[in-house]
């Protein structure tokens, strides 16, 4: 399987034309659409609201040179009517996710499904080997979900992001093969969240002052330290009870020693 980056660079540029759109690369003369759509509250309503200048002037610095990324205007008129994007999912290695945003203006027609349908057709057949596509959007946003669900896609996975309850969609598997590829890359989401969650949410004040090597500690030290091999990861402690301990200990990506509080009943 090639990687999302790799697939998009062989066969970008691209133009999809639909009945009622033209789904055109993003250039320098679309800036304007760009900071109307990253500052209007309605589009941003679920996407941590309005943004700041200075992403909103990176933005219209980087779309122009990024592979995937659409405007998607009226096929009669040449209007603008939102952004499109396939790009890929920063959350799990080999995943396409589809993006949209859409002005207010041009909500209501089904113009957000024939884009998205138009994209995801494009991407299947000129990148087989691209991975599957994906979208993700807040639980809240009942309009997007049901576009997503219009086509045809279904909810395979629900997860925290942002502060916020989100839901992330695929298209329906068509075969075996399909399904059990997402079934393992679904683990994989899976054991990237935990990680990161280690990594991130619960590493504490204590853990991140342990030194390298645990020998220098006194004994009273060691005996605050669960160093058993509890967790996927030989490294987070799934015991909620019968522990002396309160105090668990990993490493980080980076190396560094982080540690874990101890629950002590269910």
């Amino acid at each position: 399987m090639d990687s999302v980056d790799v697939a998009l660079a062989r066969v970008w540029p691209a133009e999809l034309r639909t009945d009622r759109l033209l789904l055109r690369p993003v250039t320098a003369e679309d800036a304007s659409l760009i900071r109307e759509l990253l500052t209007n509250t309605q589009v941003r309503a679920f996407l941590g609201g309005p943004a700041s200048e200075e992403r909103v002037t990176a933005r219209q610095r980087a779309y122009p040179e990024t592979p995937g990324a659409w405007t998607i205007v009226h096929a009669v008129g040449g209007e603008p009517a939102g952004l499109m994007t396939i790009n890929r999912d920063h959350r799990c290695e080999g995943r396409a996710e589809v993006s949209y945003q859409l002005l207010p203006d041009a909500w209501g027609q089904g113009l957000g499904k024939e884009a998205v349908s138009a994209a995801v057709t494009w991407w299947t057949y000129v990148a087989p080997g691209g991975g599957p596509v994906i979208a993700v959007t807040q639980q809240a946003n009942a309009a997007s979900r049901r576009l997503l669900e219009s086509i045809g896609w279904e909810l395979v996975d629900e997860f925290e992001e942002h502060g916020e309850p989100q839901c992330l969609y695929t298209p329906a598997a068509a075969d075996e093969d399909t399904e059990l590829r997402w079934a393992r890359l679904i683990g994989e989401h899976v054991d990237a969240v935990e990680r990161r969650r280690g990594a991130q949410a619960r590493a504490t004040a204590a853990g991140q002052s342990l030194p390298d090597d645990l020998t220098v500690l006194t004994p009273e030290e060691l005996a605050r330290l669960c160093l058993a091999r509890h967790g996927t990861y030989g490294r987070i402690c799934a015991w909620t009870a019968g522990h002396t301990p309160d105090l668990h200990i990993g490493r980080a990506d980076d190396g560094a020693w982080i540690a874990w509080l101890a629950k002590t009943e269910e």
